[in-house]
């Protein structure tokens, strides 16, 4: 079907944030792999986030060798540990996800899709949409913070602009789109890229506010490929 590609490769793409915030508090014999503060991933969690991901990575692969099993895992461990410390930090500087933000998501991506297809391709790669409904808001929680912390602190000057319109726009701006227009594209556009370049210091700093503890013997365990 037209459309089971891009709810895979969503799927896939936010099955780990769903993880993030549905966490419960740590008991002393939880079975966790990865805490930040009181919330946790246990094993589990972290396997079916790593079958998710070696779906999008692999897919209709059989016989996928061990090093790139646990290359992916490590790649995943990262990413939960990163989601682990943003979702914290969204608690501390009070940035939540409303219930109408969330259903105007929902609706804008269901306009994508014609007549029942939406409903159909969920159905199709088993999942719920409760389920993907809570992985959405997951999503967008992260991408406020994201939004919050780095992209709305950037500074664009006027010399950041006209470099980009010289570079993507010599003759000027295309036609049908005013200026103004084309400005406000090149900003938010900068934004983003300058964003994206300081995210690796902003993550450390991350870990100083939040560290992260890893179980090494359960993922010791999961390095030498038990299950």
């Amino acid at each position: 079907m037209k459309h089971t590609s891009v709810i895979r490769k969503f799927a896939a793409l936010i099955a780990t944030l769903a993880m993030v915030l549905s966490c419960s508090q740590k008991s002393p014999d939880q079975d966790y792999l990865i805490r930040v503060n009181d919330r946790v991933i246990t094993v589990d969690q972290f396997k079916r986030s790593v079958d998710a991901a070696s779906e999008e990575a692999f897919p209709g692969e059989q016989n996928v060798s061990l090093e790139n099993i646990q290359d992916l895992r490590v790649r995943v461990l990262n990413q939960l540990s990163e989601e682990l410390m943003i979702a914290a930090h969204a608690s501390t500087i009070g940035v939540s996800v409303a219930e109408a933000e969330l259903a105007g998501r929902v609706d804008a991506i269901k306009a994508d899709y014609p007549d029942n297809t939406f409903q159909e391709t969920l159905l199709e790669n088993a999942v719920s949409f409760e389920s993907w409904k809570q992985k959405l808001a997951m999503r967008i929680l992260v991408e406020k913070v994201v939004e919050k912390e780095l992209v709305d602190q950037v500074d664009i000057t006027s010399a950041d602009v006209a470099a980009y319109i010289q570079d993507h726009y010599p003759d000027g701006a295309p036609d049908g789109e005013s200026p103004d227009t084309i400005n406000q594209k090149i900003v938010r556009h900068l934004r983003h890229q300058k964003a994206e370049k300081r995210y690796p210091e902003w993550i450390e700093s991350m870990r100083e506010l939040y560290p992260v503890d890893v179980n090494q013997e359960r993922w010791n365990q999961l390095a030498r490929g038990a299950r």
